[in-house]
């Protein structure tokens, strides 16, 4: 099989060529499929939508009934059961509601349910594209306002004269020009470990903002202004809270009773204000979107897409409190609407025009409650509205059958319609929402199909670089590997396979293992190991919960975050497995350099370098433990342990993080500069190097996760024996790498679901903002097990590891070209930009960064010696 393996191995270059052509067509695929809406040109002019209807002050003077005054105040992931559910904390926002001052929805979010495309929706009305998603960590770079020439009521408020102010997320200051503020303080939203001082930073200027005439006029021009007309806030910390302990997180309900104490005070401010000078106030609290039950977004989960809205002023006197609309899912409550319905609703209660491209309907009891004169007119307006976005996107033949369906008459025309009823009207406005948000995307065709073209050419370059190796593999292999590859890449072509892609791993990996334990060859040690390897798919499988099916969570990691205390003592055992292997490795080649009869200054010299080895390792171990404790223990708890690393200056998880990159950058440079010494085996230099992987990578894991770095070292030993048998099999070793890998990255957490996406550990070590380290930090985090299964397959000796990863470049490749496929065929289908496209931005990171940037490059400059 040796021999074999050195005839059949194919030239570097068309390896490279098959690569390149995979990336080349992903490019071109990618281009034509993440779809990009047209827009309208223009903007609307402002309407009056009550002419009819005004109201008299003390003075007999004329004076419109519309809302002069908004404050508008955004709590980022403030689920609708956060603030109406049996277990809201926000007892002044469902007082409101209880005494009629109040009107609650769920506002459902259309996915991606992440801050920028939500807040594209929350202010122009529009349903955002796919890629607004990416947005959401790129706009972090740019410095261009995107929204500068699209309409929305921020620029219709701003060209109108209003004095807006804004303190929050600063994503709205690269969205809207600063020119249209008067005054702003914006927060980076991207530290997600913060939960307080991203808060406080909005709060302090509430004083000020909230500050009576006469107050106002005390205080310096270094004050937040106490005169404004809009008055925007954005709070980040409830988010934050999600991201790091989930919904059930200790400090949930004190970030509730902190958003609802900050809710009364506007609220309050808003009373007085209206009773001094007559206008009208509104008061919207909103959230951007939901979140799931392990504290996540991006995803189109019922959790994620249920926020809650709020619109409260002190001219609202229901006749009786708003009762509770039962629903399905205790994630909904009150009436239930579209995010996007606000956006008309605020154009009407404002005197707005409504934004061009808007794609939302009147919510009619809120017009009604608020200024039900309105009504009539304003529904005729946005029936106009709508019809000029659908007339654009689907074509005037859409646009007259909706008219004659909303009518109930084959001879109605949209002029008959605006003449007609209310509930016609309505009717029509719900159609034509439900038409615009299942066609609101085009596809680039030429590209797609281009895209999609080379990357069959590159899948057929990748099979014949394993071709003649493919026929030296056994009969069992080929069989029991090919048809594992064909019901994998069958498996693209069904939404919920795809959602659930995860069972299929644990599925294959455990059976996989099985059937080489029960192989008749294999010795006792090596059927043990494999049986063990097994076992730890199993628990990576009771480990997360996975997917989009709505089961109970009853993961081991979700009761893990509820015992921080039971958490630490798992994280210390786990980290006393890498240091164990790291011992036993310098110990064996202790024994090796002994046999070699060493003279006294070379036994010396060895002793010391293995002692600076072992050292390094302890320090990166106590370092990391210390990080995790100052993380996941309570500041009580810490004892004595704070006082000591604040006199190291390590009193920080920041400081701490930055120790153990340092720790790991000098040990790997030191073990890179002895691989050019011709000193001993290389064996134990590739050990050291993967422990102090492993440690560097478990200080950016999530602590509840930490524990599974243990499976890790149980699947690396189970390669390492496959690896050193006579007969190896280069097609075993890549699928046990791929199981190995896509296992361990479910067991983690992850899933097809942008919600899944853990940020808890992006911010390591950072004290700014920097695009390329928090997106590089990301990977590591989310991919900790994957990249090291990489690091491990780089300890097998060429040229079997060769050979494996050219079984699995085409393995990759044949993935990607599969779920390209299939995103093709269903990319008119309802859950294109739910399943689909998310699943197509995972497999772009499966075969860019994991493959090619981490099997093929990164590790191989890690582990080359």
């Amino acid at each position: 099989m040796r021999a074999s393996q050195s005839r059949a191995r194919p030239s570097r270059t068309a390896h490279v060529a098959v690569v390149v052509a995979a990336l080349a067509g992903l490019a071109c695929f990618a281009r034509g499929f993440f779809p990009v809406k047209p827009l309208l040109a223009g903007f609307s002019p402002a309407q009056d939508y009550a002419q009819t209807s005004r109201r008299y002050d003390a003075g007999a003077s004329e004076r419109s009934d519309a809302f002069s005054r908004l404050a508008f105040v955004v709590v980022d992931a403030l689920r609708a059961d956060f603030a109406f559910g049996p277990n809201s904390h926000m007892t002044f926002v469902q007082s409101l509601v209880d005494s009629g001052e109040a009107l609650p929805y769920t506002a459902v979010a259309q996915a991606p349910t992440v801050t920028l495309p939500r807040l594209k929706a929350l202010t122009t009305g529009s349903n955002p594209t796919f890629l607004d998603s990416i947005l959401n960590v790129v706009e972090e770079s740019v410095t261009s306002a995107a929204f500068e020439r699209v309409d929305s009521w921020v620029r219709q408020m701003a060209m109108q004269g209003k004095k807006i102010v804004f303190a929050g997320d600063d994503t709205w200051l690269r969205l809207f020009p600063k020119e249209w503020f008067n005054w702003t303080d914006g927060v980076s939203s991207f530290f997600v470990s913060d939960t307080v001082t991203v808060d406080t930073n909005v709060t302090r200027h509430l004083d000020s903002l909230l500050a009576s005439a006469t107050e106002s006029e005390r205080r310096d021009s270094a004050h937040a202004p106490a005169e404004w007309d809009v008055l925007i806030l954005h709070y980040l910390g409830l988010d934050h809270v999600g991201h790091l302990g989930g919904p059930r997180s200790p400090l949930m309900p004190s970030k509730q009773q902190e958003m609802d104490q900050v809710v009364e005070r506007i609220y309050r401010d808003l009373e007085r204000r209206d009773a001094e000078d007559g206008q009208r106030s509104l008061l919207v609290l909103v959230g951007d979107h939901g979140m799931t039950e392990g504290g996540n977004h991006g995803g189109s989960t019922e959790a994620e897409t249920s926020a809650a809205l709020l619109l409260a002023s002190p001219n609202l006197r229901t006749k009786a409190p708003v009762p509770p609309t039962r629903h399905a899912s205790s994630y909904r409550l009150h009436e239930v609407i579209q995010q996007i319905d606000l956006v008309p609703t605020l154009a009407v209660l404002f005197d707005l025009g409504m934004p061009k491209n808007s794609m939302g309907k009147l919510v009619p009891s809120a017009v009604e409650a608020l200024r039900p004169a309105a009504l009539a007119q304003a529904l005729a307006a946005n029936v106009r509205q709508l019809v000029e976005v659908l007339s654009a996107s689907a074509g005037v033949a859409a646009v007259d059958q909706l008219a004659k369906e909303a009518a109930g008459n084959s001879n109605a025309s949209l002029a008959d319609l605006l003449r007609s009823s209310i509930e016609a009207q309505h009717e029509f406005l719900r159609l034509a929402q439900d038409r615009l948000l299942a066609s609101s995307s085009s596809y680039q065709l030429f590209p797609l199909y281009s895209g999609l073209l080379i990357l069959v050419f590159a899948s057929i370059g990748a099979l014949s670089l394993c071709q003649r190796v493919w026929q030296v593999e056994t009969k069992q292999t080929r069989w029991t590997v090919g048809l594992a590859l064909v019901a994998y890449l069958g498996s693209f072509f069904a939404t919920s396979f795809i959602e659930e892609e995860h069972e299929l791993w644990y599925f294959f990996g455990a059976t996989g293992l099985v059937l080489l334990a029960i192989r008749p060859t294999f010795s006792w040690t090596e059927r043990l190991t494999l049986i063990l390897a097994a076992a730890s798919i199993r628990i990576y499988r009771s480990w997360a919960h996975n997917g989009q099916k709505n089961v109970p969570n009853t993961s081991l990691s979700l009761v893990l975050s509820l015992y921080p205390r039971l958490t630490f003592a798992l994280i210390l055992i786990s980290y006393f497995v890498p240091l164990i292997v790291a011992l036993s490795a310098l110990a064996q080649a202790s024994r090796t350099f002994a046999r070699s009869r060493p003279t006294v200054g070379q036994a010396i010299a060895k002793s010391a370098t293995f002692a600076v080895f072992a050292v390094l390792v302890a320090m990166q171990v106590v370092v990391g433990l210390a990080m995790h404790r100052t993380r996941s223990m309570p500041e009580d708890a810490q004892g004595s342990l704070a006082k000591a690393l604040e006199k190291l200056d390590l009193d920080n998880a920041e400081a701490l993080s930055r120790a153990g990159y340092w720790i790991c950058g000098v040990a790997w440079a030191v073990l890179r500069l002895m691989s050019h010494r011709a000193e001993g085996g290389q064996s134990w230099r590739s050990t050291l190097t993967l422990v102090h992987a492993s440690l560097l990578l478990m200080s950016l894991t999530r602590p509840a996760n930490v524990p599974l770095i243990c499976a890790f070292w149980i699947q690396h030993e189970a390669v390492s024996r496959l690896a050193r048998r006579a007969d190896a099999s280069p097609a075993q070793l890549a699928f046990l790498v791929a199981a190995f890998q896509a296992t361990g990255f479910f067991g983690l957490g992850g899933s097809n679901s942008l919600a899944s996406v853990d940020l808890s550990q992006a911010y390591n070590g950072l004290s700014s903002y920097s695009f390329a380290l928090v997106s590089l930090l990301t990977y590591f985090s989310n991919f900790s097990l994957p990249i090291l299964h990489s690091l491990s397959l780089h300890t097998i000796p060429n040229p079997l590891r060769s050979l494996t990863l050219r079984y699995l470049t085409p393995f990759h490749t044949l993935a990607l070209t599969a779920l390209a496929l299939s995103a093709t065929w269903f990319r008119y289908h309802l859950f294109s930009l739910t399943v689909f496209a998310p699943a197509v931005l995972y497999r772009v990171v499966w075969f860019g960064l994991v493959h090619l940037g981490t099997n093929l490059i990164l590790a191989r400059l890690v582990m080359s010696g």
